[in-house]
């Protein structure tokens, strides 16, 4: 008998059984051990077997995953690259149509100078003919007051009038050209502020664009990593039980 079954011998014969009931529990005793001990390592091939086919099934999904995610990592790579381009490209198309309003400004600030600038001399120009044509009336005054003394104090009081009707043109004509000039000071500052406000709603919304996009990219990595994470724990619960 193996060194086990003697023990076990020994044992039931110092508890007082028969020797030969204590012989055969002995034997019974050591086979059933034995089965067990072969049921125990034919277990753990199985376990061993089913531990490498999920480890080769894991790292095929894992390398899905990773072919996913760089596929994914790429897509939006390309995305961020084409808001990038619609953006330089909105940038370049409002920097056209700042630099065409510029132009049609200044365009109209030249016009309107020149405008000014005839109106200016129509003025200078009334008043010279009026200077002169009051000169001639003086003149004439003149000889009617050598004439007519009454008549002289008459044509003064119409010349006076007539200076005052001239002066209050000049000026409403002066007035006018102020009101021009301030007119077109405010379409100028208005077409500015809304240039201004167009621009920054447009780099706002790109960089909105942007950081949704930075946004999605960390989502996703955190969602690959919890995933790799996820799948590796059964894995190393499994393989602690085998190691234990």
């Amino acid at each position: 008998m193996t060194t086990m079954i003697s023990e076990v011998y020994s044992a039931f014969k110092t508890a007082g059984v028969p020797e030969q009931e204590a012989k055969q529990a002995a034997e019974a005793m050591s086979a059933e051990n034995l089965a067990t001990r072969s049921a125990l390592a034919e277990d753990k091939r199985d376990l061993s077997d089913d531990i490498a086919g999920a480890e080769q099934r894991l790292s095929g999904e894992i390398a899905e995953v990773r072919q996913e995610a760089v596929a994914a990592e790429q897509r939006l790579s390309g995305e961020i690259t084409e808001v990038r381009q619609e953006a330089v490209a909105a940038e370049q198309r409002l920097s056209g149509e700042i630099t065409e309003v510029r132009q049609e400004a200044v365009a109209a600030e030249q016009r309107l100078s020149g405008e000014i600038a005839e109106v200016r001399q129509e003025v200078v120009a009334v008043e010279r003919r009026l200077s002169g044509e009051i000169a001639e009336i003086r003149q004439e005054a003149v000889v009617v007051e050598q004439r007519l003394s009454g008549e002289i104090a008459e044509v003064r009081q119409e010349a006076v009038a007539v200076e005052q009707r001239l002066a209050g043109k000049i000026a409403e004509v002066r007035q006018e050209v102020v009101a021009v000039e301030q007119r077109l000071a405010d379409k100028i500052a208005a077409v500015r502020q809304e240039l201004t406000v167009k621009i920054a709603a447009v780099r706002q919304q790109v960089s909105a664009e942007i950081g949704e996009v930075r946004r999605i990219m960390s989502v996703i990595r955190w969602m690959l990593g919890f995933m790799l994470v996820a799948m590796a724990l059964p894995i190393l619960r499994e393989m602690v039980v085998a190691w234990a």
